[in-house]
């Protein structure tokens, strides 16, 4: 049963600086007068130089993200050409991300895999990351009778950034977690950790990000990164199956496949637990590199933990 929370607060969603041709890019409405298939062709050709011209370093910060992320794989001479394929299909994608009514055609692939995980009368964690349409994940699982919380970083709720920016966070935070969610199952980062650990008890699903920056040393890629410690420990203590859930864009459709379950039972601690979850990614990031979103620079994926920095333990 899912239990009422206390909705997150906005405090200030005013939009400064935002140009007349931002706010009328930023309308649903206006995406509505162009065919959504015509609009992604477009896009592909065409964003590139648009997001280079809105901000002259998301070329150069592309080509060093797939550089590191690649680094250590069979696929790192690829990167450059990777990179220009990244800033594609960020234009795909952002065409995509002001139709969220497209997501009514989306498929949930995988559902025996959920079937799979829900045959002990247990919670369940759905575990995504930032991979193409992150943001379409709740939608998905919703509009397939999936019910759950989310947990969600903070800053979707502070103040707006000013221009386009602003624009994308907010439209972001209202069409695909507020409006879909509803406030009362939005679950902030930053909260007390047993919030989230009563409700996996009492038998709830919920969904986290398996790729946000933090402080535990997990094996990625050829490389030992910093990632959050979150997602395995509260598998762990709850041993509730960990579902990764993926989004998947075929042509204007955005799919979600959900994978295998990870059983923590199967798991001595939640370090390996969380080696586990972080493994399952690898083969969807080796496969389609210019889908991984770079919600933060430099990306938690490429930001390799110090020797000196590596716990021994992981704190529940």
């Amino acid at each position: 049963m899912l239990e009422r929370l206390e909705a997150p607060v906005p405090q200030n969603d005013d939009v400064a600086e935002a140009t007349l041709p931002a706010r009328l890019y930023a309308s649903t409405g206006m995406h509505r007068l162009l065919p959504a298939g015509p609009a992604v062709a477009l896009a592909g050709r065409i964003g590139p130089a648009v997001r280079r011209r809105r901000n002259s370093a998301e070329r150069r910060d592309g080509q060093r993200f797939m550089a590191d992320l690649l680094l250590h794989t069979p696929r790192a001479a690829e990167a450059d050409e990777l990179a220009e394929r990244w800033l594609i299909e960020k234009s795909k994608l952002g065409e995509l991300f002001w139709r969220p009514w497209l997501l009514e055609r989306s498929r949930l692939l995988g559902r025996e895999n959920l079937d799979l995980a829900r045959q002990r009368d247990r919670g369940c964690l759905f575990v995504s990351g930032h991979i193409g349409g992150h943001w379409s994940v709740s939608t998905i699982l919703l509009r397939h009778g999936l019910q759950h919380y989310a947990v969600s970083h903070p800053h979707h709720w502070e103040p707006m950034p000013p221009g386009y920016k602003g624009l994308s966070k907010l439209h972001l935070r209202h069409e695909y977690l507020e409006k879909r969610l509803g406030g009362s199952r939005i679950i902030l980062s930053d909260g007390p950790p047993d919030r989230p650990l009563r409700l996996l008890e009492a038998g709830n699903s919920l969904l986290i990000a398996f790729d946000v920056a933090g402080s535990a040393a997990t094996p990625f890629l050829g490389r030992s990164v910093a990632l959050a410690g979150g997602p395995a420990t509260l598998a762990f203590r709850t041993k509730a199956p960990v579902v990764p859930a993926v989004p998947q864009r075929q042509g204007t459709r955005i799919d979600l496949r959900l994978f295998p379950p990870i059983d923590p039972e199967d798991h001595p601690d939640p370090r390996s637990l969380r080696a586990a979850i972080a493994e399952a990614f690898e083969p969807v990031v080796l496969a389609h590199p210019e889908s991984v979103e770079l919600a933060w620079f430099p990306s938690p994926l490429v930001t390799e933990s110090p020797p000196a920095e590596v716990p021994r333990t992981v704190s529940p």
